[in-house]
């Protein structure tokens, strides 16, 4: 049998903890999957657990629809300039998935190209994801107006 529990998101932490204690006795067969989809809400969120560079990270890759030149990006910004960015990106990830705002199994947004011939281990550029395009973009555009008021 399959059944559906619909919560809102971020679900309320008691609720989240009677149904981990619900599967726990179940036992092994029960499983659980949640939503794994970025919406403008949990990239906000994501985006306010960063810092500047990162913000400007996430910029770029909007202003160069969804990519990241990583060259130019250097160019602009000095040659350290994609050094933490990225990671910070993966600690707001999983400090937003300890806290239940979204699955620990969600897709980082950015995904790095192979380094470059260039460089020594410097990736290329990153991809924005399918589709998170205007999702992030609306994202950034809240944090901008919230900065402004």
């Amino acid at each position: 049998m399959e059944i559906t529990i619909r919560l809102p998101d971020p679900a309320p932490p008691e609720v989240l903890s009677a149904i981990a204690d619900l599967m726990a006795r179940i036992g092994p067969g029960a499983t659980v999957s949640t939503d794994t989809e970025w919406t403008v809400d949990r990239a906000v969120k994501m985006l306010r657990d960063t810092n500047a560079r990162t913000l400007l990270f996430v910029e770029a890759a909007i202003q160069g629809d969804g990519w990241l030149d990583g060259n130019a990006y250097r160019e602009k910004w000095g040659d350290r300039a994609l050094r933490g960015p990225s990671q910070s990106i993966t600690k707001a990830i999983k400090r937003g998935a300890d806290n239940g705002l979204w699955s620990p199994d969600i897709t980082p947004p950015f995904r790095p190209t192979t380094p470059d011939k260039e460089g020594w281990s410097k990736t290329g550029g990153y991809y924005l994801a399918d589709g998170l395009l205007p999702i992030f973009s609306e994202a950034l555009d809240v944090l901008r107006k919230e900065k402004d008021t």
